[in-house]
């Protein structure tokens, strides 16, 4: 996590960590900017990482289990609404991220949210978010 957040710092210019949570291969949870702080990608909402590269490898399913029971306790503590839309970065911006892997799994998942993607409205207009930056 001190080479997520060193590098974060160093070659992004960032403040601090870029997401709030990390989820890691084997379904450990790591606290990055937390519940209470906002992330670096955009106002009202929650970022989750995926550690490791699914634009290669597919998840395990420790991995999408702790995610999943992360969401759940974010709805269960009233961190995030009951009705949330569940958000893949690259259907906000142009990147590989969080990998096709990745994709292909939480696009089935019950809140997954499909803006951005095959001509639906790009995601976060209906918040009146315009840009994907914490520059809102």
């Amino acid at each position: 996590m001190r080479t997520i957040q060193d590098s974060a710092i160093a070659e992004k210019g960032l403040p601090d960590i870029q997401s709030n949570f990390y989820v890691s291969e084997e379904g450990n949870i790591y606290v990055g900017r937390g519940w209470d702080w906002a992330n670096t990608y955009a106002n009202q909402t929650l970022a989750i990482t995926f550690m490791g590269d699914y634009g290669r490898f597919k998840p395990s399913a420790k991995q999408l289990e702790g995610v999943q029971f992360l969401l759940a306790h974010a709805v269960a503590n009233r961190n995030v609404e009951v009705d949330y839309k569940l958000v893949a970065q690259n259907q906000t911006k142009t990147t590989r991220s969080p990998g096709a892997y990745v994709y292909q799994e939480i696009r089935k998942w019950p809140h997954f949210y499909g803006c951005g993607m095959d001509g639906a409205l790009a995601c976060g207009r209906e918040l009146g978010i315009t840009s994907w930056d914490a520059k809102q």
